[in-house]
């Protein structure tokens, strides 16, 4: 039986998903492996990972019967050792007005402030898959301690920058925007530049540190 569905999305499009929804490790690296190659090919104007598929958009839609079957084989050649990450490591300033939530969430917790710090910045995070905003990554896996449940009642607004948590996943927040996350600090490395040949500096598969900054709480 295949492990995954590749078809025509669309009139432009082709989506190539795994048909478990929460892909293994090895499936996942795979997956990041095709999504680098993909993105690499000149065939398409856009490629969309995902954390279970990938979509790409064919510059001329009359070949997608090629697509459809050069993507499975694509997948099939694909090797995890193929794939290699970027690690990206960010200064975060904790905590105050920085991290609104830092103090109330380490009392729910139950943990002191500092080691709710240390247990943030203990893991080494990947890149799941981008959305909700351009340069928005999804960051897992948090460790077990510090994964709740989204705020009750969503922010209107969420300073860009921000370094939040919510379930099992945490993420730097490029832009301003609306947010149901806890927010524990702030980062200051720009996320996104469309001006940019790569407009996202975050991509699928890539790692994650995040490193106290002594001009928050620490």
């Amino acid at each position: 039986m295949s492990d995954h569905h590749c078809y025509l999305l669309g009139e432009h499009a082709i989506a190539f998903v795994l048909e478990t929804s929460n892909p293994s490790s090895n499936e996942q690296r795979r997956l990041f492996a095709l999504t680098s190659t993909l993105m690499n090919l000149d065939a398409f104007f856009d490629v969309v990972p995902a954390k279970s598929s990938v979509t790409v958009y064919l510059k001329t839609p009359q070949d997608h019967p090629i697509w459809i079957k050069r993507i499975t084989t694509l997948w099939n050649e694909c090797e995890m050792a193929s794939f290699t990450p970027t690690t990206h490591r960010f200064m975060v300033k904790y905590g105050g007005d920085y991290g609104p939530d830092l103090s109330s969430l380490a009392n729910t917790l139950s943990l002191p402030e500092k080691d709710l710090i240390e247990l943030h910045a203990s893991v080494t995070y990947q890149v799941e898959f981008l959305g909700f905003l351009p340069g928005f990554g999804y960051l897992g896996t948090l460790p077990k301690p510090l994964q709740v449940p989204r705020k009750k009642t969503p922010r209107t607004r969420v300073p860009k920058g921000s370094v939040a948590i919510a379930q099992e996943l945490t993420a730097i927040y490029p832009s301003s925007s609306p947010g149901g996350w806890h927010l524990l600090g702030i980062c200051e490395t720009p996320l996104f530049n469309p001006s940019l040949q790569q407009p996202s500096l975050l991509m699928p598969g890539d790692h994650v540190q995040f490193i106290p900054s002594k001009g928050g709480l620490c």
